[in-house]
C-alpha cells in the first residue's frame, strides 16, 4: 500500500508527547504493521532526516520531496486547538508529489499537494477549509472512498443534515463509499449502492486524540483498498484499532484481541453535570476547558459554578474536576451515587475518600476524563430512550 501524507513533528504538554509522524508518517507505521512492502511519499526537510530513518527502520519505502523547513503542531492537551509553527499564511503550499500504486491512502497537506494513481483510492482531507475534490488536481483511480469527520463533510457539501450531506458527496464526488469520523458516536458508512452502516466507538481505557483519525485512515484503507474487505467491515476494524492505539501509543496490534473491544453503545449526545472549584485562575480555567472540551464532544453541560442561574440538574453523568470542591458539589456527587448516575472523576491530586468512593471511574488524564463522561451520558441517554 503507497501513502501520501504529511510529517510533522507533533508536541504535547499534558500528557508528555514529542514525535515526529503527522498523518502520513503515522498511517505508515499503521499500515506497516498489517502489511509488508508499506511505501510513504511525503514531504521533508534536512531537520526531519532522523525522523525519515526511524520510519524506514520498520521496513517502510520513504520517498522525500524536500520543503524548507519542518512543520510543528504544539498541543497544550489532545483536545486543544494546535499552534502551527510556520503558520498556515506562512508555509509555501504549492510542492507537488506524484504517487502511484494497487491501493493508495492519500492525506491532504499543509505545503502541498499529491497527484495520485490508484485501482482503489482512500482520501482523507484533513481540513474543513474548502478542501479540495480529490479529483480537482489530476488524481485518478477505479474507485474512490472518502473519509472525514462530520465538519469535514458539512463544509464540503454545504448541507447540516449528515445523510443529506454524505449522498451529495457520493455523487459529486464520484465516490464509491464515504466514511464518516462521529467522534463519540463512532462512524457511519455509506455507500454509492445506496447501503448505510453505522459503526460503535470501542472503548479504551485512555484516549490520546492526536492521530486517531489517521489511525482510522490507514486500517480503513488497509481492509479495504488493499485487502479488498465490504467498507463496512474495514470501517468497524477501523475502528477497534483506534481503540487500540489510544491505550498505548503503540503500533504493535495484535488483531485476535481486537475482537474483545468493548463497543460504547450509544448513539451520543446525553447531559452532563461538571463540577468543580472555581476560585483561582487555574481552576477556572480547567472548568471551562472541560466545559468546551464535552461541548464539543457533542454533550450538553451544565455546571453549577458557571452556571448560576441554572436550576435543575437532572443529568445522564457526572464529570468531577476533583480540586478543592465545595461542600454543596460534595452533597449532589452522593446523591448522583444514590441515584445511579455515573460519576467520572478527574484525580490529577489527592480526592477526598468521599469523592472516590461515589466514582464510577477515575482518570489521571483530563482527555480521558473527557471521553468517559460522554461515553457514559450517551450510554445512560441510550437507556432511558428504551425504557
Amino acid at each position: 500500500m503507497h501513502v501520501v501524507g504529511g510529517l510533522y513533528r507533533e508536541l504535547c504538554d499534558i500528557p508528555s508527547w514529542d514525535a515526529t509522524m503527522g498523518s502520513g508518517g503515522r498511517a505508515a507505521l499503521a499500515a506497516a504493521a498489517l502489511l509488508p512492502n508499506v511505501e510513504l511519499s511525503t514531504f521533508a526537510s534536512s531537520v526531519d532526516h532522523h525522523a525519515v530513518l526511524a520510519i524506514q527502520t520498520k521496513g517502510i519505502a520513504v520517498h522525500t520531496t524536500n520543503r524548507a523547513s519542518p512543520i510543528v503542531f504544539a498541543y497544550f492537551h489532545p483536545l486543544s486547538a494546535p499552534y502551527i509553527e510556520p503558520p498556515r499564511g506562512a508555509i509555501e503550499g504549492d510542492a507537488l508529489i506524484k504517487a502511484a500504486g494497487e491501493a493508495v491512502l492519500r492525506f491532504g497537506f499543509l505545503e502541498g499537494d499529491a497527484v495520485v494513481e490508484a485501482n482503489r483510492a482512500v482520501y482523507d482531507p484533513q481540513t474543513w477549509r474548502n478542501p479540495p475534490s480529490f479529483w480537482a488536481n489530476g488524481s485518478t483511480t477505479k474507485e474512490l472512498a472518502l473519509v472525514m469527520n462530520e465538519l469535514e463533510l458539512r463544509s464540503i457539501s454545504e448541507l447540516d443534515n449528515l445523510a443529506s450531506a454524505a449522498q451529495h458527496i457520493l455523487k459529486k464526488e464520484k465516490a464509491a463509499v464515504v466514511v464518516v469520523k462521529r467522534g463519540t458516536r463512532g462512524a457511519s458508512v455509506y455507500e454509492a449502492t445506496g447501503k448505510v452502516t453505522h459503526v460503535p466507538a470501542y472503548r479504551s481505557r485512555k484516549v490520546f486524540k492526536i492521530g486517531t483519525g489517521d489511525i482510522f485512515s490507514a486500517v480503513f484503507a488497509v481492509y479495504w483498498a488493499e485487502k479488498q474487505m465490504p467498507p463496512s467491515e474495514a470501517a468497524d476494524l477501523a475502528s477497534r484499532f483506534v481503540s487500540a492505539y489510544c491505550d498505548t501509543r503503540e503500533f504493535n496490534f495484535d488483531e485476535p484481541s481486537l475482537q474483545l473491544r468493548e463497543p460504547v453503545s450509544s448513539g451520543g449526545g446525553g447531559v452532563i453535570r461538571l463540577e468543580g472549584s472555581i476560585m483561582s485562575l487555574g481552576q477556572r480555567y480547567t472548568m471551562e476547558e472541560a466545559r468546551f472540551a464535552l461541548r464539543e464532544l457533542g454533550v450538553d453541560v451544565l455546571c453549577p459554578q458557571l452556571d448560576a442561574t441554572v436550576t435543575g440538574w437532572n443529568v445522564d453523568a457526572t464529570l468531577v474536576i476533583s480540586d478543592g470542591l465545595p461542600a454543596q458539589a460534595l452533597a449532589r456527587i452522593a446523591k448522583d451515587k444514590d441515584s445511579a448516575v455515573p460519576v467520572v472523576v478527574l484525580n490529577e491530586r489527592a480526592t477526598a475518600e468521599m469523592v472516590l468512593a461515589c466514582a464510577t471511574w477515575t482518570t489521571e488524564d483530563f482527555t480521558t476524563a473527557m471521553y468517559l463522561t460522554a461515553w457514559a451520558a450517551g450510554e445512560t441517554q441510550a437507556r432511558r430512550i428504551q425504557q
